[in-house]
């Protein structure tokens, strides 16, 4: 919940956030060339510890209001992936690619690649919409589910008036779930750092560490080059603007600290640590709260949205089922998230 601000403090902050609607509303949507390919529009990252404490769930989401603004198909000229640096260099150590069929039936099959310097190992095959076991002891399924994500999206565009209604209440998205043994991709210490990552004939289409980082500190026409680039590039090559705009909605010793906390833009994991957001990302964690806070340097304390939902599940495959009835998203969440960076820029000069 948001709590108690002085007014001017509020309209200020709003004043400073409100051109960057799009930036919180995870990736979905984020940059122009993902417009049209929801297919590969990676909307969120979730990576954090199984109930049995040996393994880890990694989840990524595609296709942003699924059945409604985007499809509900994984697309076979894509690859979708889970990276892993598990040495400290910001470049991937071992990649879980997943990789699907045209659809027939109703369904897709799919096949899941494990990517080490040692060569490619298919590890598991499936069909969406069911579980399936992997050869190195994991658990896989990829189809429809509920959208995790919740914000009061509205309420952020009209100048933090919360209201607690969750703009992505009711949506669906298209998930691909791995629940595998930890060991299987961490190196010499339990941490990690992780992307998840689309191609589409085999160029790259999307990527995606931290929730936000693109979308709420790059302007438009910078994203799809950070889409193309690679961690270990990010601080050199966007860490002067990602600093620019943080202290643009705070301080600049806010900006000085949390630039290279952010940057690389990757999910950092302690495998042995069950806590969520900033080590890992848990599906209720609240990173809206959790991201205004940081960004604000403790202007904005939350949105007024908690949870999600539809609640979580506590066992394989842990996102909730696919809503039934799929909501048309509103025409200001739709405008909000196709918003794009002019407007950031003009707001960071002006």
């Amino acid at each position: 919940m948001i709590k108690s601000m002085k007014s001017f403090s509020a309209l200020a902050i709003a004043a400073m956030l409100l051109p960057l609607a799009p930036a919180f509303a995870a990736d979905h949507l984020e940059a122009p060339a993902l417009q049209g390919q929801g297919s590969v529009d990676i909307n969120d990252l979730f990576l954090f510890q199984a109930p049995d404490t040996s393994r880890s769930v990694m989840i990524l989401t595609v296709n942003p209001f699924a059945g409604s603004v985007s499809g509900t198909t994984f697309n076979p000229d894509a690859s979708y992936q889970f990276q892993f640096d598990n040495d400290g260099d910001s470049v991937s150590d071992v990649t879980y690619s997943t990789t699907f069929s045209n659809l027939a039936g109703g369904n897709q099959s799919y096949s899941v690649d494990r990517i080490d310097s040692a060569g490619t190992t298919t590890i598991g095959t499936g069909v969406t919409g069911a579980a399936s076991a992997t050869t190195n002891g994991g658990l896989v399924q990829a189809g429809t589910f509920d959208d995790p994500f919740f914000f009061d999206l509205n309420g952020f565009n009209d100048g933090f008036n919360f209201t607690g209604d969750d703009a992505f209440a009711g949506a669906n998205v298209s998930a691909i779930v791995l629940e595998l043994p930890s060991a299987d991709f961490l190196g010499a210490s339990s941490d990690v750092g992780a992307q998840a990552v689309t191609t589409l004939f085999g160029m790259r289409a999307d990527r995606m560490g931290r929730p936000a980082i693109a979308t709420a500190l790059l302007a438009s026409d910078g994203r799809d080059a950070f889409n193309a680039g690679d961690p270990a590039d990010d601080l050199a090559n966007f860490g002067d603007e990602v600093n620019a705009a943080i202290a643009g909605l705070s301080t600049q010793a806010n900006a000085d600290a949390l630039t290279t906390v952010l940057l690389p833009d990757l999910l950092t994991f302690d495998a042995d640590n069950a806590a969520g957001f900033l080590n890992g990302r848990r599906l209720d964690d609240d990173v809206i709260d959790a991201s205004l806070n940081l960004l604000s340097a403790g202007g904005v304390t939350g949105d007024g949205v908690d949870a999600n939902d539809s609640g979580f599940r506590n066992v394989f495959p842990f996102l909730a089922p696919a809503n039934v009835a799929i909501p048309e998203p509103g025409a200001v969440a739709i405008i909000s998230m196709l918003l794009v960076g002019g407007f950031v820029r003009r707001s960071r000069n002006s």
